[in-house]
């Protein structure tokens, strides 16, 4: 009998005391033999190392491995968790971000079922968010250029996004981040995130035009997770100069994979969802269908405060890049 793959969580984290706890312990609830967890302390200052020292002290069981980097964003501190865990052989890196509760404890079965059942061309998978470039993007200066959102049930409720039930995978040419799944194999063949994108914004559709140049389809796969919209720290606090980071980074990518943006944006980019056999049951999409109403709930009421301070922060923010 062949061996399980292997998997590899890296949490991008950043001062996060008060949830980082809550987030460890949930990922430790999927782990399997195989797994292995590497929080990614991003110029951590406050008691978050504190409290993850304390979870490597208590449970044992998972090997935890601390990854230290100097307060350089997400793009940079996925890429030195991609480093620092094995990359060899057959396996998946789960990405999550440090306000994602990672809540479908059978995610390990759920994504090798996911991966042989769709066959070797499916590439980078979003567990959250994906969309397809709109037929112009080559060419207009815009900075998000993108179409046909489809979210999984468990996202913000995204008014603009066709909503994805637990089961069901939807083709997208840009899975967003996060939480995501990206097999060794992407590793091995086609690398890591651009780095010269840094600190963050639009390194998912970078990455996923490298991968359909390859050969991959890339998709949005539907699990259960928390992420409430008013834990997010770039969407609470945005950096001042982030909308002019996008414009630059999208820029790039038009400078760098052009004929290859303008031949994905001429051709028939995917919307197909298909349901993946024997993922979940009646109850789950029950309780599916009721998070989401909650959160629809929840966005509603955080843009209703936000526009109410006279700065609608969330608004502008997931209108212009939609990732978090």
């Amino acid at each position: 009998m062949p061996n399980a793959p292997r998997f590899n969580y890296i949490i991008t984290i950043h001062n996060k005391e008060d949830l980082i706890e809550e987030v460890l312990k949930c990922v430790l609830m999927c782990c399997r033999d195989n797994s292995h967890v590497y929080p990614v302390l991003d110029g951590c200052t406050d008691n978050t190392e504190k409290i993850v020292d304390g979870i490597i002290k208590r449970f044992s069981g998972v090997p935890i491995t601390k990854i230290h980097t100097p307060d350089v964003h997400e793009l940079l501190s996925i890429n030195a968790g991609l480093r620092a865990a094995n990359q060899e052989g057959d396996g998946f890196n789960i990405v999550l971000q440090d306000d994602v509760l990672l809540a479908d404890f059978f995610l390990e079965k759920k994504v090798t079922a996911l991966y042989e059942w769709s066959g070797p061309q499916l590439g980078y998978v979003s567990f959250r968010i994906g969309a397809n470039f709109t037929k112009d993007a080559a060419r207009i200066d815009e900075a998000v250029p993108y179409t046909d959102y489809i979210e999984n049930v468990y996202g913000h409720g995204l008014i603009q996004a066709e909503s994805l039930m637990p089961g069901y995978l939807a083709y997208r040419t840009v899975p967003i981040k996060s939480p995501v799944c990206i097999p060794f194999k992407l590793i091995q063949e086609v690398g890591m995130f651009e780095e010269r994108l840094a600190p963050y914004g639009h390194d998912d559709p970078e990455y996923a035009i490298r991968l359909i140049k390859a050969g991959y389809r890339n998709a949005v796969f539907a699990l259960c997770f928390y992420s409430d919209v008013r834990w997010g720290g770039t969407r609470v606090k945005p950096h001042p100069q982030l909308g002019n980071i996008v414009q630059r980074n999208m820029k790039r990518i038009r400078e760098w994979h052009g004929p290859d943006l303008e031949n994905i944006c001429a051709g028939q980019q995917p919307t197909q969802v298909v349901q993946v056999p024997y993922m979940v049951n009646e109850e789950e999409c029950r309780i599916a269908l009721d998070v989401w109403k909650m959160n629809v709930r929840k966005l509603k009421e955080y843009q209703s405060t936000e526009k109410a301070k006279g700065i609608s922060r969330i608004q502008s923010f997931l209108k212009r890049v939609l990732k978090g």
